[in-house]
Formats: structure tokens, sequence, C-alpha cells
């Protein structure tokens, strides 16, 4: 690649790791990945490299110096250009996250450098609790990112996710905190809510628990621009494409009952059942045919094995489901484990 298009292409992988790529910016990734085995190679390296660091500022000096430490002191059988190659990787982090710092954090008025920026990210299959510099807490979902400062600024309490947290903020009526997501950012100021905004997901959802917030657009350019305020009891899914909202009040523990280590389905649709058990039991589901997609359930599990949760839906409805053994896929990992869901009337 010459510099235009290794600039064009950092761009790119910058804003999908960050969870903020347009349309078209998906689709021109997903094309270059796919053009060769060196440009797949590359994308996954950078993946790494951005999913393993969870802190920031680095210091591109002090790890120049180790690498080229490890070149000097001559390591048998290891070449110079394998050190190159890691030192560029590695002088390549900056870089990257500064990309994604600036297109995560583009509301800010000012970035003070001695702020140490802490990232993190909750394993497939369970959730973390984290306390925040302010004490306010939070519960993170499977598979979910947090991204937040060592300390707030004196203008707000600001906070990165993608995925689906749960928090119970500390009051301060003076600095409003702000959940910004790729789709919307949240703003209280002492109250509890739960946040859905996975990657690439069309339906984003907020609940609130207790207090009120407020839900803006993210844009760039002019201020937040409000969505809408949302009263207790009140769950707000978001529509990315029609940028539809719908507001139903109603019983909100279904919705936040996963950071207590339950499944509560209140007349719900098979495709959302499928999307909880697969975060909870870090598995990938399928459903098969179109009529069993019109089956709701009302259910609540808690610390059940997923064979039991498997055979108590099986007898509560005509369904049946089978697992689809791990596969070897092309990086010599193994695929996550996998069940088919299908229904058992002709």
């Amino acid at each position: 690649m010459n510099d235009k298009e290794n600039s064009s292409v950092h761009n790119l992988i910058a804003n999908y790791l960050g969870g903020n790529p347009s349309k078209d910016e998906m689709q021109t990734l997903e094309s270059w990945v796919r053009e060769s085995d060196e440009n797949l190679a590359y994308y996954r390296q950078l993946k790494n490299i951005w999913e393993a660091t969870e802190v920031l500022p680095i210091s591109t000096e002090k790890v120049l110096e180790k690498v080229m430490k490890r070149i000097d002191s001559g390591h048998k059988g290891i070449s110079f250009w394998y050190f190159f190659q890691k030192a560029a990787a590695i002088l390549f982090i900056p870089l990257l996250i500064s990309m994604l710092w600036m297109n995560f954090g583009k509301n800010s008025k000012t970035v003070n450098s001695s702020i140490t920026c802490n990232k993190v990210i909750a394993a497939f299959g369970t959730f973390s609790i984290l306390e925040l510099p302010d004490g306010s807490k939070v519960w993170l979902n499977s598979g979910s990112s947090l991204q937040y400062p060592d300390r707030f600024n004196n203008d707000d309490r600001t906070v990165y996710l993608i995925g689906e947290a749960y928090f119970d903020v500390h009051s301060d009526e003076t600095k409003p905190f702000l959940v910004s997501t790729p789709y919307f950012t949240v703003e209280a100021t002492g109250t509890k809510f739960n946040v859905r905004a996975e990657k690439n997901f069309r339906s984003p959802s907020v609940t609130l628990v207790e207090g009120k917030i407020a839900v803006r657009k993210t844009n760039p350019v002019k201020k937040n621009g409000l969505i809408t305020f949302l009263q207790p009891n009140q769950h707000m899914t978001y529509d990315t494409l029609t940028n539809h909202v719908a507001i139903l009040t109603e019983d909100t523990y279904k919705y936040i009952a996963w950071k207590d280590g339950k499944l509560v389905f209140r007349n719900d649709k098979i495709s959302e059942v499928a999307r909880r058990i697969s975060l909870q039991y870090n598995v990938d589901i399928e459903i098969k045919g179109d009529k069993i997609k019109q089956y709701r359930y009302r259910a609540t599990f808690e610390n059940e094995p997923l064979s039991e949760l498997l055979r108590l839906l099986k007898i509560s409805s005509p369904i049946g489901y089978r697992e689809v053994k791990p596969q070897i896929m092309s990086d010599g990992t193994f695929s996550r484990r996998k069940i088919i869901i299908f229904s058992t009337v002709n």
C-alpha cells in the first residue's frame, strides 16, 4: 500500500474497532479484507493490538527503546526483520488508539494528557462489575467493553460503551454523567439505567429504572440533538435505519435481570430468547424455520445449566434442538459451540 492507501485503511479499521463505522465504511473494509490473505492477516494483527491494549497513554519512546535493546542483544535464530515488524506494530498502537479516542471523544472540550484511559472487556459467558472514579457502579454484560478515564474532568463524566451495561450513577447535579455509544449518548446526573448498544445493531435500547435521563444523538458538528427524555419504568428502542423511537412503560426487570445472573422472558420472541441465551452461555444459536420465529415465551431461569434450560424450553413448546460440534477454523482456532433450534410441528 502507498501512504495514502495505508492512511485510509487505518481510518477504516479504527472506525470499525471503535464501533462507529458508517455502512459504506463497513462495506469498504469488508471488501478490502477479502482481497487477500495479507490484508486479512494485517487486520487481525491490528485487531489483536487494539483488544490487548487497555490503558492510555502509551510511551512510544520507551517501547521502541525496549525493542531496539532486544535487537542489539542478538537473539539467535531471530532476524532483524522480525524485530522491525514487531517495532512497527507496537509503534502503530498509539496511532490506532488515538484515532479511536478522537472518534469517541469528539464532544470533549479538552484532552488532559495526564489522564489515563482504562478499557474493561467482559469475557464472553460472564459479566463484570466495576466502580468508576466518581463512585458510580457499572455491571458490564458478556462481550461488552467500557472505556473510562482514571478521573473525570471538571465539565462532565463521560464513558464509552460498546455492548450492554447497567449503570448505578453517583448523584452530582453539577457534572452530568454521559454514556457515549455508536448510536446515541445517554445523559444523567444520578440514576439507574440499562444501555444496550452492541456493534452493528439495528435496535439499540435504553431502560430507565430510577431517576431521569435524556437520550441524545451524537453529532460531531452540532450540539447533540435530543431524541427523548425517559421516566422511571420506561424502555426505549431506537431504530438506527429509520430513526424511529418506541417507548414502552412496563416492568423493566426483565431488561436488567442479567446482572443478577437471571434470564427473564415476558412474552418475548424466540429471537430475543436466543440472543440472551447466546450471551449468557457463550454459544451461537441458529433458528431454523419461519414458523418457530413466531413463538413467544414467558419464563425465568436462574443459574440453570444450558442443557437443562434447553430441555425446559423443549417441553414447554413444540421445538427441538441439536448441537453442532466446534469446527477448526482457517487460523487454527475452534469455532464457538453452536445450537440449532427448530420446530417439531410440520
